[in-house]
């Protein structure tokens, strides 16, 4: 009978274990199904796909969301969504509603990658991070020396031979390291934009001066661990790092605008505050969002990161309606 019992335990462990490990492979092929894997077909059709490029003699890739309305014989506005540190593009596609916004406003999305810490070993989000070299990295890394600015002009030429999109109406937005990378693309690609946005982005140019000053939404949460408002040591899932007041990377780019340092407060409600940093020469004003309660993930979006990394998270803004709400009346 003890041995009946027995048996019949392990033999219901070994069947639980089945079962767990079941779910596991279900669960791990559904999110590889949802992972574009298609090349971006010619011509061009409604879907997710992946674009391949070499750039500086380097593989390099995208995946581009053409929206559901999509007509060949038509112009769209695009947008480049860049990821944070560790990440990839099907996380801009995924976590933050960017694919369905680009569906129902009816934009090309394109999520482009970055490269590992160390190039030509393959990625992992804790022993070699994909990232972007925003000018955060340190001279001697080798990552520092691949150009991800010539890999977005590259791309943004690829792309014009493939896709009907308007040259006048391109936009690019990031998050964390992708911020910071928006930053550095715009500082030395100004006349490719008609505006960017970032979520929680460091400004990380010495003195940016882009040659056509362009518009430029800021959003930031304002107990980020990542990037704190007050500057000074963090902790990331790969160390630590120091970083300077928050209000430091604004006005730095602020300044490179042409812009007053005085900024008007446009509205505060909600523990949600936005201010504006006004031109006299140009049309290129900054405009900041500061959320009340909010950590270093993007607004309304989703990440795979505790908040003990992140922060606290709230409902209090969309990042993704607010930043197609400032980009979709802006042409270059």
């Amino acid at each position: 009978m003890l041995y009946f019992i027995l048996y019949r335990r392990r033999k219901f462990r070994l069947l639980s274990l089945l079962i767990a490990f079941s779910l596991i492979l279900i669960i791990a092929r559904s999110l590889k199904a949802d992972d574009p894997k298609t090349t971006l077909p010619n011509p061009p059709k409604p879907g997710t796909f992946t674009l391949a490029i070499k750039s500086s003699d380097i593989a390099r890739s995208a995946y581009v969301h053409i929206p559901q309305s999509y007509n060949h014989s038509q112009k769209y506005p695009l947008v480049l969504a860049l990821h944070g540190g560790g990440g990839d593009g099907t996380n801009m596609l995924k976590n933050n509603g960017l694919a369905d916004k680009a569906d129902s406003a009816g934009f090309i999305l394109v999520c482009p990658n970055g490269l590992p810490a160390i190039p030509g070993m393959k990625g992992n989000f804790m022993a070699n991070p994909p990232m972007w070299n925003s000018g955060q990295l340190p001279a001697r890394s080798p990552r520092s020396k691949i150009d991800d600015v010539k890999f977005i002009a590259d791309l943004l030429d690829q792309l014009k031979s493939k896709i009907s999109y308007d040259d006048k109406r391109v936009y690019c937005t990031g998050h964390s390291n992708g911020g910071g990378m928006t930053y550095k693309i715009a500082n030395q690609l100004s006349t490719r934009f008609a505006a960017i946005a970032t979520v929680a982005g460091q400004v990380a140019l010495e003195k940016p001066a882009p040659e056509s000053p362009i518009p430029t939404l800021y959003i930031y949460g304002l107990l980020d661990p990542v990037l704190p408002a007050q500057g000074g040591e963090s902790k990331l899932p790969w160390g630590t790092r120091t970083t300077e007041p928050v209000i430091n990377y604004i006005e730095k780019w602020a300044n490179g605008l042409g812009c007053s340092l005085s900024p008007q407060t446009v509205s505060e409600a909600n523990g949600v505050k936005k201010v504006r940093y006004s031109s006299s020469t140009s049309k290129a004003e900054m405009t900041v969002i500061y959320i009340t309660g909010q950590g270093h993930e993007w607004p309304g979006g989703k990440s795979p990161l505790p908040e003990s990394t992140m922060g606290p998270k709230t409902n209090k803004l969309n990042a993704t309606n607010t930043i197609w709400d400032f980009f979709q009346d802006k042409s270059r």
